[in-house]
């Protein structure tokens, strides 16, 4: 029964931002990763915000079917299109505040 509760729960579910989701890698681009965070729901997490290093590719960092926390960061008013970020749940590396001068 929970889990049938917790399905209708996440089908009805409206994303918010600043929330936490469980995603999952739906395809990899040269850009970034598309990622399911809700049923049916689909956002970009880009290359940008997977980590705090900069990535040239995202080559060999994520692969469709997998399971990566991601934080809904934004929403864009006029696409409806939603922004994930990875890297604000990671720590920042040492000796960059705010994650600043990355290489």
């Amino acid at each position: 029964m929970d889990k049938a509760v917790n399905w209708i729960k996440s089908i009805v579910a409206v994303p918010e931002v600043g929330s936490v989701y469980e995603a999952k890698v739906k395809s990899v681009m040269p850009y970034g990763a598309f990622v399911e965070f809700i049923p049916g729901k689909q956002g970009l997490l880009h290359i940008s915000e997977v980590s705090h290093k900069r990535l040239e590719t995202m080559e060999g960092v994520l692969s469709e079917g997998d399971i990566v926390k991601v934080k809904l960061i934004g929403l864009d008013q006029k696409t409806g299109k939603f922004k994930l970020s990875r890297k604000v749940l990671m720590p920042k590396p040492e000796g960059r505040p705010n994650g600043q001068g990355q290489d």
